[in-house]
C-alpha cells in the first residue's frame, strides 16, 4: 500500500531512530504507533511495556530518555494516560527536552523552536489517528537554528547544568592494555569501520552481507538494552523471591544448559545467599551419578526448581524436569507449585508450564541470544532467588554501557579496546585467551568460555578460551597465548601470576573489579567486545551452525537404541593412540579433555592433574569440559573453529541406569549417546578426536592414565 499524506520516507525527508515506550495506560496506543513508524521506514526501539499489566511510568521515561541521551535513538516518544507524567519524569534527565503535545502546532514548534527530543502523548486524551499525526509532525520537523532559539536553548542548558547533578561515574572497573602492531591495526580497523556506533545502531552488515543472515542477526541484538530495560522488572523479581522464601523453600535448583544456566551459576557462586536469599544450584548434566547425588541431597518438598531453556526444547532440561517432577508427584500434593519456567514466548516449555500448572512463567525478550542473556531473566530470576542486589548489578552494567556509548572513540572504549586485543592478536596467531581470575569470581571463567568459544568458533577461525588452567612459569607457554587477568580489587595472587608472563613478552590484559557487583559491568563489556571481535574476524557471533549436528547425531544414536536395544558401536581408542597423537601435535594446537563423568571433587582433581601434565610436557594449551555441558559451550568451537584441537572424550561404566520418565532409555544411555554423537560429529569434521572409556573409578583411572603419560611423553619442546 502506498504511503498516504504525511507518510513514507519522502514525506519526512529522512528515516530516524526512535525510542518508544509507554506505561500500562499508554500500551494500547504504543503498539499500533510502533507498527506505523516502522511502516514509515523508521528504525524503532521498542522499550516496553509489553502488556497492560500495571507498571510505573517513570521507569519507561528513564529508558527512553537514556536511549536519546546516549545516542541509541535520535528521538523518543512516550505515552501514558495524560502524557503529563512521562513528560515530568523524562525532563528530570540531563539532556532530555520532553514536550507534551496534543495539537499539531505544539508538536512542530517544540522541535523547530525548542529542539525537543522526546514527544509525550496522553492515550486518554488523543485518538490513535491524532497520535500518529502528532508523532509524524514531531519527527518531520527540524530545529530551525535561528539565533534567538539557539540563545534561548543555551539558557535552558545552563539551567539544567546548574540544577541537575553530573551523571555517575561510568564504571568502577579499571584496565591496563598491552600494545603490539596487530592490536594497533585492529584498533584502527574498528575506528575506520565505525564498529561501535554501528553496533548501537544494530547494523547487521557488520557481520554479513546476506539478507537472511542480516535479518537473523537483527533479531538477536536486544542484549544491548538489557541494563536499562531490566530495571523495570527488579521489584517484580524481588517480590517473587520473597514469596518463595516465605513459603518455606530452602533450596533452588536451576535446570538449564549453556546460556540458560552459566550466568546464574556465576551469580550463585559469587554471592553468598545471606538472609535475603536461598542457595541456588545449577544442574546441567545428564550424568546419572550427578542426578542421583542431587536427589539424595535435596529435601524435595522444600526445593524450588527453575526450568530454563530459550528454545523450550533442550533435551537435557526436559529430561531433568520429567525426573524431578515425577519425584515430587510422589511427595507433594501440588507439584506444579515447585516449578517456574524461564523461556521465550511461544515455546514448548511455555506450553508445558501451563499444562503442568507451574507457579509462573518468565518470558524473556526473544531478541536476546542465549549466551548474551546474562543480564536478562535467565540471569536475574535465579539471581533474585539467591539474594543478589539486582539493582546494583544493573547499575554497574548501565555504567559500562554508557562507557561503551556510540560516541566513545576506540582509544577510550573499554569493550572495543578489549576486542582489539583479542581480535588483533588472534589474527596474529595468539588465539588462546588464557583467563586468570581472582578466586571469589572464578565462576566467571565458565561464562566467558561459552561466550567466546560459541560466538567466534566458526569458519575455521575463532578464540580458544582457556579457563581454570593453573598458572605456570613462562617456559610452559607457547607463542599462541594472550593472558587476561580479572582481579577483584588489588589481588596479589593474580598479579604474581601475570607479572612474569608480561616480563617474558606475553601480551597481558589486566582488568580490575572494585567489588563483585562489577560483574554486571563485565557481562556487558565482554558481550560488546565479543560482538566486535566477530566483525574483526568476519564471522557471525550470533549463530552456532555446528551445534545442531551433535544434537542430530545424539538423536540418531537414541533411535538406534530404541530400535535395537543398544547404542551404535564405536571402536575404542587406546593410551597408545593418545601418546601418538600428542607426540604429533603441532605448535598452536590445544588439548580438550571432555569428561562424561560425574563432576565429583576427586574426578575434577584428577582431570586437573592430567591437563597440567600435558601442558608441562607439550607446551600446548589445555581445556577441560564436562559432558554434556560443554556441548552448549565449547562444542561449536571444537567443530567450527580453528583445526587445532586434540579432543579426548572420557566415559565411565555406570552400574545402574537411572530411568527418565516417559522414555525407553535412562540418563546413562542418554549421556552415552551424547558422547558418541559428539565423537561422530567431530570425526566427520576431520577433527583429531579420541574416545577413552574408563574402567573402574574414574578418578583412579585418570590418575593411572596420567602416570602412563608421564612415563611415555617426552619433555617440553622449544619454540
Amino acid at each position: 500500500m502506498a504511503p498516504g499524506p504525511g507518510r513514507g520516507r519522502a514525506a519526512r525527508g529522512v528515516a530516524v531512530r526512535i525510542a518508544v515506550a509507554a506505561d500500562h495506560a499508554g500500551f494500547p496506543l504504543k503498539e499500533p504507533l510502533v507498527r506505523a513508524l516502522r511502516e514509515d521506514g523508521h528504525e524503532v526501539l521498542d522499550l516496553g511495556t509489553s502488556s497492560p499489566e500495571p507498571v510505573d511510568y517513570p521507569d519507561f521515561a528513564r529508558l527512553v530518555g537514556l536511549a536519546v541521551r546516549e545516542g541509541r535513538a535520535d528521538l523518543g516518544v512516550l505515552v501514558c494516560g495524560s502524557g503529563a507524567g512521562v513528560a515530568i519524569a523524562a525532563n528530570k534527565l540531563r539532556g532530555v527536552r520532553a514536550a507534551l503535545c496534543h495539537d499539531l502546532y505544539t508538536a512542530r514548534q517544540a522541535r523547530e523552536h525548542d529542539d525537543a527530543n522526546v514527544l509525550c502523548l496522553g492515550a486518554r486524551v488523543v485518538t490513535l489517528d491524532q497520535a500518529l499525526a502528532l508523532t509524524r509532525a514531531f519527527v518531520g520537523a527540524r530545529f530551525s537554528g535561528e539565533p534567538r532559539h539557539v540563545r534561548r536553548l543555551a539558557k535552558v542548558r545552563a539551567l539544567e547544568a546548574g540544577e541537575l547533578p553530573a551523571p555517575p561515574a561510568v564504571a568502577a572497573a579499571t584496565a591496563a592494555w598491552p600494545e603490539a602492531p596487530a592490536i594497533e591495526a585492529a584498533r584502527e580497523r574498528l575506528e575506520r569501520q565505525a564498529v561501535g556506533p554501528r553496533l548501537w545502531r544494530r547494523d547487521p552488515s557488520l557481520w554479513s552481507d546476506v539478507d537472511g543472515v542480516r535479518a537473523a542477526i537483527a533479531a538477536r541484538l536486544g542484549w544491548l538494552d538489557l541494563p536499562e530495560t531490566m530495571r523495570a522488572r527488579v521489584d517484580e523479581l524481588r517480590a517473587f523471591a520473597e514469596a518463595i522464601r516465605r513459603e518455606g523453600f530452602v533450596d533452588v535448583v536451576l535446570l538449564g544448559m549453556g546460556g540458560s544456566s552459566l550466568a546464574a551459576e556465576v551469580l550463585a557462586r559469587t554471592f553468598p545467599p545471606g538472609p535475603a536469599g536461598l542457595p541456588v544450584t545449577v544442574l546441567d548434566t545428564t550424568d546419572p551419578g550427578a542426578v542421583r547425588n542431587a536427589l539424595a541431597r535435596l529435601k524435595l518438598p522444600q526445593t524450588f526448581f527453575l526450568v530454563a531453556s530459550k528454545s523450550g526444547t533442550t533435551t537435557e532440561v526436559l529430561a531433568l524436569y520429567r525426573f524431578f517432577r515425577a519425584a515430587l508427584e510422589r511427595q507433594v500434593e501440588r507439584p506444579g507449585d515447585h516449578f517456574a519456567a524461564i523461556t521465550d514466548p511461544g515455546t514448548p516449555l511455555e506450553r508445558l508450564a501451563t499444562e503442568g500448572d507451574f507457579r509462573c512463567t518468565f518470558l524473556n525478550p526473544p531478541d536476546v541470544g542465549g549466551r548474551f542473556s546474562a543480564l536478562s531473566l535467565f540471569g536475574l530470576v535465579p539471581g533474585a532467588l539467591g539474594g543478589v542486589d539486582l539493582a546494583g548489578l544493573l547499575d554497574r552494567a548501565a555504567a559500562m554501557a554508557r562507557a561503551c556509548g556510540p560516541e566513545v572513540p576506540v582509544a577510550d572504549h573499554p569493550a572495543l579496546r578489549l576486542a582489539a586485543v583479542l581480535g588483533g592478536l588472534a589474527e596474529a596467531g595468539r588465539d588462546k585467551v588464557t583467563l586468570v581470575l581472582s578466586t571469589p569470581i572464578r565462576a566467571l571463567g565458565a561464562w566467558l568460555e561459552q561466550l567466546l568459544a560459541e560466538s567466534t568458533g566458526k569458519r575455521g577461525r575463532g578464540l580458544v578460551p582457556v579457563d581454570g588452567e593453573t598458572p605456570g612459569t613462562p617456559e610452559v607457554y607457547g607463542p599462541d597465548r594472550v593472558f587476561v587477568g580479572l582481579a577483584l580489587g588489588e589481588d596479589p595472587a593474580v598479579e604474581s601470576a601475570l607479572r612474569p608472563l608480561a616480563a617474558a613478552g606475553h601480551p597481558v590484559v589486566r582488568l580490575r573489579l572494585a567489588d563483585p557487583l562489577d560483574l554486571g559491568a563485565e557481562f556487558f563489556r565482554w558481550e560488546f567486545a565479543t560482538a566486535a571481535v566477530g566483525a574483526l574476524l568476519e564471522i557471525n557471533p550470533f549463530d552456532e551452525p555446528d551445534v545442531a549436528r551433535a544434537k542430530e547425531a545424539t538423536q540418531s544414536a537414541l533411535a538406534t537404541y530404541r530400535e535395537r536395544g543398544r547404542l551404535p558401536e564405536w571402536p575404542e581408542d587406546s593410551v597408545d593412540d593418545l601418546v601418538r597423537v600428542l607426540g604429533q601435535a603441532r605448535p598452536g594446537d590445544y588439548v580438550a579433555l571432555l569428561a562424561y563423568l560425574a563432576p565429583e571433587p576427586a574426578t575434577a582433581a584428577a582431570l586437573e592433574a592430567l591437563r597440567h601434565l600435558i601442558r608441562e610436557r607439550t607446551r600446548l594449551a589445555t581445556t577441560v569440559g564436562w559432558g554434556p555441558r560443554y556441548l552448549h559451550s565449547t562444542g561449536q568451537l571444537h567443530k567450527g573453529g580453528p583445526p587445532t584441537p586434540i579432543l579426548v572424550i572420557f566415559t565411565a561404566e555406570d552400574a545402574e541406569d537411572l530411568p527418565i520418565p516417559g522414555e525407553r532409555y535412562g540418563f546413562a544411555t542418554l549421556e552415552a549417546a551424547q558422547a558418541l554423537g559428539d565423537l561422530a560429529t567431530l570425526r566427520a569434521a576431520q577433527r583429531r578426536a579420541l574416545w577413552l572409556p574408563l574402567r573402574g573409578a574414574p578418578a583412579a583411572a585418570l590418575t593411572a592414565l596420567a602416570g602412563t603419560l608421564a612415563a611415555r611423553l617426552p619433555g617440553p619442546r622449544a619454540g
